[in-house]
C-alpha cells in the first residue's frame, strides 16, 4: 500500500500522535518508573481526578478496559441474569458482550438513518418487565438526545448507562457525553480520542457510594490488602497508561478542534460526489471520533479503488449486532428486525481522520474520492 512519492495514509495514524507528544510521554514514563507505584498509584488517582473535572463528574474510577467499564457499570445498576438491556444493534462488539457478559440479554432497537445514533422515540416501545437499563451509545461522536431518553428513563424507573466509549470531548446541551445517565462508561484503547498505549478504561457517576463500591470491585472487593468485603475482580488502570493521559488530556479539546476541520474540508470538497454525511444532533457537538459516511453508489468498489492508491478506509459496521454469530440468538423475531441498522451496514464507509492529519492528506483523499465516481461517469 502507498508508494514512493504517496505513502500510505492510514484511517488513524497512531505513531503521529506518539511522536508529537513523545518527550512528555518518555518523561511520564521515566517518573512512573522512578516512583516505583505501578497499579494503584499517584498517577491513576490523579487521572481519575482530573478526568472528571474536565468532564464535570463528581467520581471517575479507571479500570483495566472500556469493556469492564460496561461491565461494572452494569452491576453497578443492578443488571443480571435473565434482565434486559436496551441497546443499539449498530455498535461495536463490546457493547453488547458486556451485556451479556453479566448475564443479560440484549435488545435492539433500530437506528436514526441520518444520523446512525439510537431512535430514542423506540425505547420506550422496548421496555418491558425485565427491562433492568437503558444503553445508548454515542457513535462516532455524536451524542444521544438524552434529555428525550432521560425523560422516559426517570418516568419509567429504569437506569441509565452511557455507552461514551467513542465521545471523549463530545457535548449536548454544553454536557459532557458521559455525565447524563447513572453512569457513564469510556475507553482508552489506543484508537480513541483519547487513547492510551494499550487497554484502559473509565467509569464515572455522580454517587460517591456507587463510586466507592466500585473501587472496590474493580480490585477484588478489597477495603484493605488482606480484607475483601464484596465479590470483585482485577481490572485496574495501570499508573504507566495513567501518567500518558494525563499528558494528553489538557490537549483534547485541540485535538478534537483538528478533527473537526478536516471534516469541515472533507464536507465542502465531497459536496458534489455520491456520499452523504452523517447529521449531529441539534445542540450536540461532536469530536468526531471517526469520518463515517454513507455511500450511495459502489461501496466496496471505492473502497477497493483508495486501498489501490495506498489510503486506508474501513467499514464501520459490516453486520448489525444481531448478525454476528456470538449474539445470533437475541435476534428479534421477524424478517427484518432493525431494518436501517441493516441497510446502514451495506453502505457506510470510515474514511481517513486524525489530529495530525495535514489538510493535503484530506485533500488527496478527497481526489481519489471524485477521481473514483468522475470514471464511474464516463463509463
Amino acid at each position: 500500500m502507498g508508494s514512493a512519492t504517496n505513502p500510505p495514509l492510514y484511517r488513524a495514524d497512531l505513531s503521529a500522535q506518539a511522536s508529537a507528544f513523545h518527550g512528555e510521554l518518555m518523561a511520564a514514563v521515566e517518573r512512573v518508573l522512578a516512583s516505583g507505584r505501578y497499579v494503584l498509584g499517584p498517577e491513576g488517582e490523579l487521572f481519575e481526578i482530573e478526568f472528571a473535572r474536565y468532564l464535570g463528574a463528581g467520581h471517575a474510577v479507571g479500570v483495566g478496559s472500556g469493556t469492564d467499564a460496561l461491565i461494572l457499570a452494569l452491576e453497578s445498576a443492578g443488571v443480571g441474569v435473565g434482565d434486559e438491556v436496551i441497546t443499539t444493534p449498530f455498535t461495536a462488539i463490546p457493547t453488547a458482550s458486556a451485556i451479556v457478559r453479566v448475564g443479560a440479554v440484549p435488545r435492539f432497537v433500530d437506528i436514526d438513518p441520518a444520523t446512525l445514533l439510537m431512535r430514542v422515540d423506540s425505547i420506550e416501545a422496548a421496555i418491558g418487565p425485565r427491562t433492568k437499563a437503558i444503553m445508548p451509545v454515542h457513535l462516532f461522536g455524536s451524542v444521544v438526545p438524552m434529555d428525550a431518553v432521560l425523560e422516559i428513563t426517570r418516568r419509567r424507573g429504569v437506569p441509565v448507562v452511557e455507552d461514551a466509549a467513542q465521545a471523549h470531548g463530545s457535548s449536548y446541551r454544553g454536557r459532557q457525553a458521559g455525565t447524563f445517565g447513572d453512569l457513564g462508561c469510556f475507553s482508552f484503547y489506543p484508537t480513541k480520542n483519547l487513547g492510551a498505549y494499550g487497554d484502559g478504561g473509565m467509569i464515572v457517576t455522580d454517587d460517591p457510594q456507587r463510586a466507592a463500591d466500585l473501587r472496590r470491585r474493580r480490585n477484588y472487593g478489597k477495603t484493605h490488602p488482606d480484607f475483601a468485603v464484596s465479590d470483585g475482580v482485577n481490572t485496574r488502570l495501570d499508573d504507566l497508561q495513567a501518567a500518558m493521559l494525563r499528558v494528553k488530556l489538557p490537549h483534547l479539546d485541540a485535538m478534537n478542534a483538528r478533527r473537526a476541520a478536516a471534516v469541515a474540508r472533507y464536507r465542502e470538497a465531497l459536496s458534489e460526489v455520491p456520499l452523504v454525511f452523517l447529521d449531529v444532533p441539534d445542540e450536540c457537538v461532536s469530536n468526531n471520533h471517526v469520518l463515517t459516511v454513507r455511500v450511495l453508489q459502489r461501496r466496496d468498489e471505492l473502497r477497493d479503488h483508495l486501498d489501490s492508491c495506498g489510503i486506508q478506509s474501513t467499514v464501520f459496521y459490516p453486520v448489525p449486532l444481531y448478525e454476528q454469530e456470538a449474539f445470533r440468538r437475541f435476534r428479534s423475531p421477524g424478517e427484518n428486525p432493525c431494518p436501517e441498522a441493516a441497510r446502514a451496514c451495506l453502505d457506510v464507509l470510515t474514511l481517513p481522520l486524525f489530529p495530525e492529519m495535514s489538510f493535503d492528506d484530506v485533500d488527496r483523499t478527497v481526489g481519489a474520492i471524485q477521481d473514483f465516481f468522475r470514471a464511474g461517469r464516463s463509463k
